[in-house]
């Protein structure tokens, strides 16, 4: 498994790639540093994953699935699901959401 440096070396790179600009990290009270710019990034591949799925273009999809995943830890970290719990991003008929929760919660269940 990847240390969170290099884990989060990698969210910054999507993220990066995602929003066209280099994001800084920010330190939270706690001391620990995190990655800006990952809820914008998550909204532009949930809408790149609609259309993905509305074209059924299934490769796309999986490298949008693997950008979203990746941003599942430091977003569990901020406590973006206790605000949005993951049923109700599985709630309703977009596709982007619903991958997302359902990774959150597939997230979840291996750390126990």
């Amino acid at each position: 498994m990847a240390d969170s440096t290099d884990s989060g070396s990698k969210l910054a790179a999507l993220n990066s790639a995602t929003l066209g600009v280099e994001m800084p990290q920010i330190t939270l009270p706690d001391g620990s540093k995190v990655q800006t710019g990952t809820v914008g990034a998550l909204l532009i591949n949930i809408r790149a994953y609609n259309e993905a799925h509305r074209a059924g273009e299934k490769d796309k999809m999986a490298a949008l699935e693997e950008a979203m995943r990746t941003t599942l830890p430091l977003l569990d970290k901020v406590g973006m699901f206790d605000l949005f719990r993951p049923e109700e991003w599985i709630e309703g008929d977009n596709e982007g959401r619903k991958a997302v929760g359902k990774m959150y919660l597939e997230f979840k269940s291996q750390q126990k």
